[in-house]
């Protein structure tokens, strides 16, 4: 089996961001000049009058998470966010510096229970206007080592804050993989002499076994019109790539040899699969046209490339082995800013990345010394920064689509 310790090591990747704010009737561009992002704007946050402490600190932490803004405490800035909650309504204004031109985002306001789901909707709503893309209304779920040999899975939001307890088996759940509407996850769960797949639709908590075939059964990840898994099986004891069907046994091998296939993921319209093969030697990427079985090697970095993970713009980013495992980008359509080559450049090992729903940041474990924590990358920048402090490993993070 191909070990999939899925880290990489990164081009610290130029970037050049210049925000024209427009009016409430015109969307601020971002133009990328030369194909290189240089710096994200830079904001000031004010805070938000007539509410506490607590409604405005969290409203700045999505400002943060985001990694659309350096929020700056004075000085020459981009633009001046301020929030004001009155009359049961909440809006968040942003205003450019240079031309004084800005817009406001409101919604309704119930209560401090609400406070992170308000701030997610409003910070959404100033990326929405102001970029065309939105991140704070969705998920990670990743897996966390809990006991002796036992990892479960757990779900959290961007800013590493509202964690929550998926699974509480007693056994290793690994490889989480989100549903498109987010409602529910999909992972592998080892059992004593098996791995099958488990779906766990979120709420209320239910599960079920969606491929229990003797032997091996994992990588699941599921198609982008939500009826299909591609995943890795062992159905004849010759470990393969397969579609299933999510709602039958209906199923297809699209390999047959004794090379060994892992990880497959989707592009964007569900017509092509990246995933993991050994058929050379060492563990590469390979692209196949589902339609005519079409197989092309990948050009990639290092001497082992896995996990791949592409994302609506026909960006791929994977785990490569230089020494340890660091990340790398794949640009195949060539609209991205991110450029293909190594993204990061330090230590530890960084495995398993996933794409967050604005096409260009990554959530990944990093590794090091035999400790384990999740990071967020940006793919433009090279930048990147760990989400929490949390008292267990974890790892295999999976970035969910927007959840509303």
């Amino acid at each position: 089996m191909i070990k999939l310790r899925l880290f990489l090591p990164l081009l610290a990747v130029l970037v050049s961001v210049l925000a024209v704010m427009a009016n409430d009737n015109e969307a601020v561009r971002v133009e990328k000049g030369s194909g290189a992002i240089t710096r994200n704007p830079t904001a000031t946050y004010r805070g938000v009058t007539g509410g506490e402490r607590e409604l405005s600190d969290t409203v700045q932490r999505f400002l943060q998470a985001c990694g659309w803004f350096d929020l700056k405490s004075g000085g020459q800035v981009d633009y001046n966010i301020t929030g004001e909650l009155s009359d049961g309504k909440l809006a968040l204004q942003i205003r450019s510096t240079e031309t004084q031109i800005g817009f406001a985002v409101r919604t309704n306001y119930s209560g401090p229970t609400h406070n992170r789901e308000v701030a997610k909707k409003l910070v959404d709503g100033i990326l929405n206007r102001l970029f065309k893309v939105q991140i704070c209304e969705s998920k990670i779920a990743f897996c966390a080592d809990n006991g002796p040999g036992i990892r479960n899975i757990f779900v959290c939001d961007i800013d590493g804050g509202n964690i929550q307890q998926v699974t509480r088996y007693q056994t290793l759940c690994v490889e989480p993989s989100w549903a498109p509407d987010g409602k529910s996850l999909i992972y592998s769960m080892y059992g004593p002499s098996y791995i099958d797949v488990v779906q766990t639709q979120l709420e209320p908590l239910r599960n079920r076994r969606v491929v229990s075939y003797p032997g091996l059964n994992s990588s699941a990840s599921i198609s982008p019109n939500g009826k299909f898994l591609a995943l890795i099986m062992s159905l004849d004891r010759q470990v393969d790539l397969y579609i299933k069907e999510l709602e039958s046994e209906k199923r297809l091998r699209l390999t047959n040899s004794y090379s060994v296939e892992a990880s497959p993921g989707w592009n964007a319209d569900g017509t092509s699969l990246c995933y993991v093969s050994d058929q050379n030697g060492s563990p590469k990427l390979f692209k196949m046209d589902i339609a005519s079985r079409q197989v092309t090697a990948l050009h990639t970095e290092g001497s082992e490339a896995v996990s791949p993970e592409w994302n609506a713009e026909d960006v791929i980013v994977y785990s490569t082995r230089m020494g340890n495992y660091t990340l790398a980008i794949l640009n195949m359509g060539h609209t991205s800013p991110a450029r293909s080559g190594i993204l990061i450049r330090v230590g530890g090992d960084w495995e398993s990345p996933s794409w967050a729903p604005d096409n260009r940041h990554i959530v990944c474990s990093r590794k090091i010394n035999g400790r384990s924590t999740l990071y967020l990358v940006d793919s433009w920048t090279g930048n990147f920064r760990q989400i929490m402090n949390f008292r267990f490993n974890q790892s295999t993070p999976a970035w969910s689509r927007l959840i509303k």
